[in-house]
């Protein structure tokens, strides 16, 4: 009959079947580069490399962050390089370190300080091929990196005095446009990407709010010290480095008759004591240290929260009397916090009276001196390396070349075996020590008596005039 639905005798189909259970999530993989012990990283570079400094800042946090794994760094910047100038010292200076993981800072000399050039860039972007293919033959985890930027305002003030200051129209914009190639050719070859363009720009900017002739670049095109530890934090940030040293909660335990006192993975805890409500005490074995930054990169490291950020360690201790605490670490005074602070957050990566700060701050300054004996003067080696390269190819007597750097070969090793010695003492001094921590509460504060105004000095008679 027209309209009659038939059904079918009823069988087993997929909706009857047992559901499966539903699969668990992949576990999330650990954050950051996930270096393995003995592992390689060289910045490639040109005299913004060639400075020692964001790569010294990076290198800090490395050696305080991970003092279990022997990793080893290499500073590939020479002063004035284009692409194609690493490109002519790849094999020695580059490929002999044999590095697992590589950032790339060119663009500033690529650029020819100039408005926007297509065979410029052409030749910029061929060049660039070359080497990450090089790197790609290595199999080397590159992280491609924009130009840092042109501060045109500096440029236009040492104008004033200095009648030799560059400040080529438009130039921050042509590295930006260079930048943005970069950024993209990272997505394409699957690498990593760091942008130091963008964060340097935008905190110039904010900080102009307040000083119109602030700068992060005094000469327009090398950054100083804060700048360069913007673009440190910049990469470390790029290779998505977890920002906890360590934690530390501390509360009632569940009879009400003491502490009860957590840490993240990693640290741990002993020694635990004290009166609950009233005070505590505690050995901490932290697993790291916080980022060491030298005085001199102090503002970069605060308009970064570097501290806060990648260098995290915190404090919640629940269940104090009402009161100021003083916290004390190995006998010495960190700070003193209310009760209601401390049971919210207290940070004390940034503070100069911690034991771990203070033990952070002589890992960075072994590395300093590392940079400073060591590895400057290994890239103004390299600088010379590459005079002689370009006077070579000029003359068209490259016998002479080979000649003049195998000469320069005891130098070379001399001054690699001096990286080498100052980064084993690196390593005997990253290891944390453990600090005994002691909570109590701070001595009252005793209110000082106003000071008396002085009493105001008689008026002085005039003398008596003499009868005449």
């Amino acid at each position: 009959m027209a309209g009659l639905l038939l059904s079918a005798p009823h069988s087993a189909t997929a909706a009857d079947a047992p559901k499966p259970a539903p699969a668990k999530p992949a576990p999330k993989p650990p954050a950051g580069l996930n270096l393995k012990d003995g592992d390689r990283v060289i910045f490639i570079g040109d005299s913004i490399t060639h400075q020692c400094l964001y790569t010294q800042y990076v290198e800090d946090f490395f050696y305080t962050r991970y003092p279990n794994l022997h990793l080893h760094f290499r500073n590939a910047g020479v002063g004035g390089d284009r692409a194609i100038d690493a490109l002519d010292r790849f094999d020695d200076d580059i490929a002999s370190f044999k590095p697992t993981v590589a950032t790339i800072l060119l663009g500033m000399n690529d650029g020819s300080y100039k408005d926007f050039d297509p065979a410029v860039f052409a030749t910029y972007a061929k060049d660039m091929g070359t080497l990450l293919d090089k790197l790609d033959a290595l199999k080397v985890r590159v992280f491609l990196a924009s130009p840092t930027m042109f501060d045109h305002h500096a440029a236009e003030l040492r104008k004033a005095t200095n009648p030799n200051q560059r400040n080529p129209e438009n130039y921050n914009a042509v590295l930006a446009y260079y930048g943005k190639w970069a950024q993209e050719t990272a997505r394409k070859r699957g690498y990593g990407f760091v942008d130091m363009y963008g964060p340097l720009n935008a905190l110039t900017t904010a900080q102009r709010e307040t000083n119109k002739d602030f700068t992060f670049i005094p000469d327009a095109i090398h950054p100083a010290a804060d700048g360069q530890f913007i673009m440190a934090y910049s990469i470390i940030d790029a290779f998505g480095e977890p920002n906890a040293v360590w934690g530390i909660t501390a509360s009632p335990n569940a009879a009400g008759d003491g502490w009860k006192i957590m840490t993240s993975p990693g640290s741990t805890v002993s020694a635990n004591g004290g009166e609950l409500g009233k005070t505590l005490t505690f050995t901490l074995q932290p697993k790291c240290l916080p980022w060491g930054v030298p005085e001199e990169a102090r503002l970069g490291a605060t308009l970064t929260h570097a501290g806060h950020h990648k260098g995290n360690e915190a404090l919640y201790i629940s269940g104090l009397k009402p009161g100021r605490y003083d916290l004390v670490g190995n006998e010495k005074l960190i700070g003193t916090w209310d009760n209601v602070a401390l049971s919210k957050r207290v940070e004390i990566e940034e503070d100069a009276d911690s034991p771990t700060f203070q033990q952070a701050q002589q890992v960075a300054a072994l590395n300093k001196q590392r940079n400073d004996v060591a590895v400057r003067p290994m890239r103004d080696l390299y600088g010379k390396r590459k005079g002689e390269l370009r006077k070579a190819k000029a003359s068209g007597d490259m016998a002479a070349f080979e000649k003049w750097w195998a000469e320069q070969k005891p130098k070379e090793a001399e001054l690699m075996k001096k990286a080498d010695e100052l980064e084993d003492q690196i390593y005997k001094t990253n290891h944390p020590t453990a600090v005994t921590f002691q909570i109590k509460p701070a001595p009252p504060v005793v209110a000082k008596p106003k000071a008396k105004a002085p009493a105001k000095p008689a008026a002085a008679k005039a003398p008596e005039k003499k009868a005449s």
